[in-house]
């Protein structure tokens, strides 16, 4: 649910830090991109478990492990192209 928050553009979910340091412009972007991985890892965190749930089985694992490195490397580029690159810039 924050994700899809975020992704719509409500900034005011994340930490202060991030909404000072995006500038107006980059908020839009930042937002979709942070939302999206963190819908990633919710959904696959979801499949998962349902599937380990419904089929009596733990080799589901690996869909959550996935979904998770996909969204927290989606979660840490934002950071990386909105946020720490303006820090370099300067």
């Amino acid at each position: 649910m924050n994700g899809y928050c975020i992704k719509k553009g409500n900034i005011g979910l994340l930490h202060l830090h991030n909404r000072i340091m995006i500038l107006n412009e980059d908020k839009d972007s930042y937002c979709r991109m942070i939302g999206r991985g963190l819908m990633i890892m919710g959904l696959g965190a979801l499949i998962s478990s349902l599937l380990s749930a419904c089929l009596n089985n733990e080799n589901y694992l690996f869909i959550l492990l996935a979904s998770s490195a996909i969204g927290v490397t989606m979660c840490y580029y934002a950071v990386f192209k909105y946020n720490m690159y303006r820090k370099i810039q300067s």
